[in-house]
C-alpha cells in the first residue's frame, strides 16, 4: 500500500491494476491466422493455382501483403488499448482511466457502492480471472464494471471492508 499524494490525507491504495489481456485472446487468435494466411498463402497460390489464374496473382500478393500488416497493428491496437486502461482503487475512491491518446477518467467514492458481484466467465475463469461489479447509487454510472483482474475474490473483500468504513464515516445509510 502507498499514500495518495493528496495533502493531509490518509488515502491509501488498495488495488492499482488493469484488465488481464485475456480479453483479447479472440482478436490474438484471429491476428495470429491471417498473419499465418499472409505469409504462407503467397507459396501456395503459386504451388497451386498459377497455371490456371497466374493474371490474379499481381492483386492476391496485394491483399497477401496487406494481410500481412493489418493482424500486427490490429493485436498491437488492443494490446494497447487494454494496456493504458488502469483501475486505482483507495480506501475512500475507485478510479479508472482509459484511452490511448485521449484520457478519460471516472472516479466513484465508496461510499456510493451499494452492491458488489464477483462474476467468473468460464473464459476468463480459466485464466484466473473475473469481473467485478458494482451496483452504485451514482446517477452518472450506476453500474461500475471492473473488468478482467486477477484475485478478484481478494479484491471484492477488501473493497466491502473499505466501502463499509467510508460508509460509517460519511454518515451514509441505504433506504430502500
Amino acid at each position: 500500500m502507498t499514500q495518495s499524494n493528496v495533502p493531509g490525507s490518509d488515502e491509501k491504495v488498495i488495488y492499482k491494476g488493469g484488465p488481464s489481456q485475456v480479453v483479447n485472446f479472440n482478436t490474438f487468435t484471429i491476428c495470429v491466422i491471417l498473419f499465418l494466411f499472409a505469409i504462407f498463402a503467397p507459396s501456395f497460390w503459386d504451388k497451386f493455382f498459377n497455371q490456371a489464374y497466374g493474371e490474379f496473382r499481381e492483386y492476391y500478393m496485394m491483399v497477401c501483403k496487406v494481410l500481412f500488416f493489418v493482424p500486427i497493428l490490429w493485436g498491437g491496437w488492443s494490446w494497447l488499448k487494454i494496456r493504458c486502461h488502469r483501475y486505482t482503487i483507495t480506501t475512500e475512491r475507485l478510479k479508472e482511466e482509459e484511452g490511448v491518446f485521449s484520457k478519460s477518467t471516472d472516479e466513484l467514492e465508496l461510499f456510493r457502492v451499494k452492491d458488489i458481484t464477483f462474476v467468473e466467465p468460464f473464459s476468463l475463469r480459466v485464466f484466473g480471472c473475473g469481473n467485478v461489479l458494482l451496483d452504485t447509487s451514482d446517477k452518472s454510472t450506476p453500474l461500475v464494471v471492473i473488468y478482467a483482474i486477477k484475485d478478484g475474490r481478494d479484491l471484492i473483500d477488501n473493497l466491502r471492508h473499505h466501502v463499509q468504513v467510508m460508509r460509517t464515516k460519511k454518515g451514509v445509510r441505504e433506504i430502500d
